[in-house]
């Protein structure tokens, strides 16, 4: 999706996810507020009149984030501080986007002491067991920033300031447990986290950080959802094609030798994920007064 060339979208084996648009309206409840951008730090909110889906054709997949921003809206001097959530969850991380780098991606989350990384898998919903009373204040305490079924970045301007922060809080990511009503039924699938640990994993030590400038310049929000549940609603969304085996069956073969037989070929092509390292430290909540940063490593592996 893009929004004044802010752009946010889900890869899955290095390719996009097919999007749609439908109209806000009371017949598509969003999980999230809806996008919107500003001409400033201090402008306004201009929200989009669209909510963004990509369609999810397969369960228990790995998928990889990307997000970027225009090249007017940064400078050395003032880049770009970028904040993400999945299904309202965030590993107290930002990523600096600025001239030299416009775009990035990201594979996972990192626990705290770094010793942790959990990958981006689509999976099955959690739901939650509680009454739906406490499922609605529960979530929307939770879900301060983003919202279940649904990717979002938090675009901010920024200024590069010596580095003087607090740790950040004891947190564990983890996957969301959705309440079942009305506004959530639609969310077949959430993110759950394939967890690798990381031995002896290094330190980084960084004299800077972004402190970021008045309200978020963009917040993009991009719904994942099943691809049957968007048919369902009248999308063209295509079948998919097999993709992670190529399958050759030798026809029209005229074999001589009366041993040999003939035989289903499948070829298996390996996943090449990479993981993105990124300083790490606030989480971005208004009513919050300090700074936390993560201890994070020069790079990862998968």
């Amino acid at each position: 999706m893009k929004l004044d060339d802010f752009s946010l979208e889900i890869l899955v084996n290095g390719k996009p996810l097919q999007e749609f648009t439908e109209k806000i309206s009371n017949n598509n409840v969003m999980t999230t507020g809806p996008s919107y951008l500003r001409k400033g730090i201090s402008a306004p909110e201009e929200p989009s009149l669209l909510t963004h889906y990509a369609a999810v054709q397969e369960f228990g997949t790995r998928y990889t984030i990307k997000f970027s921003v225009p090249p007017s809206c940064c400078s050395t001097e003032s880049p770009i501080k970028v904040f993400l959530y999945v299904d309202g969850e965030f590993d107290y991380s930002y990523t600096d986007l600025n001239p030299t780098r416009l775009n990035e991606t990201r594979t996972c989350f990192w626990s705290k002491n770094r010793d942790k990384i959990y990958y981006f898998k689509f999976d099955p919903t959690i739901w939650s067991e509680e009454k739906d009373g406490i499922n609605n204040i529960s979530i929307q305490k939770r879900c301060l920033f983003g919202g279940p079924g649904a990717i979002s970045a938090y675009f901010y301007r920024a200024e590069r300031v010596p580095w003087n922060v607090s740790p950040p809080p004891d947190y564990d990511v983890e996957s969301a447990v959705i309440p079942e009503n009305n506004d959530t039924r639609a969310i077949k699938l959430t993110t759950q986290y394939e967890v690798r640990r990381v031995p002896n994993p290094s330190i980084t030590r960084f004299s800077t950080y972004l402190q970021e400038k008045g309200y978020p310049l963009a917040v993009l929000h991009l719904h994942y959802r099943a691809a049957a549940w968007l048919r369902a609603r009248g999308h063209d969304v295509p079948f998919p094609r097999p993709t992670n085996q190529l399958t050759m069956i030798s026809n029209n073969v005229n074999l001589e030798h009366n041993g040999i037989k003939r035989e289903r070929i499948e070829i298996k092509e390996e996943s090449d994920d990479e993981v993105v390292i990124f300083s790490n430290i606030k989480r971005p909540k208004r009513e919050q007064n300090h700074e936390v940063i993560v201890i994070s490593s020069d790079e990862d592996e998968d």
